[in-house]
């Protein structure tokens, strides 16, 4: 009898294409819509998932323009918004864009000093084939106060440091690296652009990085390339940031 033994082949990573970017309230520099701007970033570079922040959802006599919507239509993308608050005019907050579905999504309030603005933490169950599924989460911190942006942070780092499944984080967080609100993530998470001098906005010197991609440590992912796109620099006054993550 004859007994063939077939050696199993190491499994391929899956590269996923992830942007993180602050598209200033649907405006450009000059106050103009930047959506087709937002729009030729996104398809010029494939990502697979987008973090937005400053995304709105207004109503303008009698109709809505729903930024985040829109986008997802022009590109074919899933989208999860998470509504920061609300007046009578609309809604603004920071919106998920996803190759593939939602499996599901949450959003979470962030803790904030009486006065400040609302913040939200909007996160979606994303699974890509039966071996890998993650969880894409992205914020925007409050700007105006450094005590809102550490609190901010400390709650996002202890709502997810103990996830299960792998995490992937876009946000702004209007902090540098050598600021107290990062500290939060210098021990559980990859910073997908360690080391980097690059600028992340467009009035910053080098060293400047206020947005960020996290990935939740672990041994089933790893960075493998990160950039800060710069040839739109009109379109808001945020440059968007991309890294490629690799998933075991």
């Amino acid at each position: 009898m004859t007994i063939t033994l077939f050696s199993s082949q190491p499994r391929r990573p899956v590269e996923i294409k992830v942007m993180s970017f602050n598209v200033r309230h649907g405006l450009d520099l000059n106050d103009e819509s930047n959506l087709m701007g937002i729009l030729k970033i996104i398809k010029e570079n494939s990502p697979q998932l987008v973090a937005l922040q400053a995304v709105d959802s207004l109503k303008n006599n009698g109709k809505v323009q729903f930024q985040l919507r829109q986008l997802a239509i022009q590109t074919g993308m899933y989208y999860a918004y998470g509504v920061a608050d609300s007046t009578e005019h609309g809604s603004q907050g920071v919106g998920l864009l996803s190759k593939w579905p939602f499996e599901k999504t949450q959003k979470f309030n962030l803790p904030a000093t009486k006065g400040s603005d609302a913040r939200v933490l909007q996160c979606g169950l994303i699974r890509v084939n039966k071996n890998l599924t993650f969880r894409f989460c992205n914020a925007r911190l409050e700007y105006a106060s450094v005590v809102d942006r550490a609190l901010q942070a400390a709650f996002v780092n202890r709502l997810l440091e103990a996830s299960i499944q792998p995490v992937v984080l876009g946000m702004d967080m209007g902090a540098r690296p050598n600021e107290q609100p990062y500290f939060s993530f210098r021990k559980k998470w990859q910073d997908a652009a360690k080391g980097s001098q690059m600028e992340t906005w467009s009035e910053g010197l080098p060293g400047d990085r206020l947005d960020y991609i996290f990935v939740l440590m672990n041994n089933k992912v790893r960075v493998k390339k990160y950039k800060v796109i710069k040839n739109h620099p009109d379109v808001s006054d945020h440059y968007p940031i991309m890294a490629t993550i690799e998933f075991w």
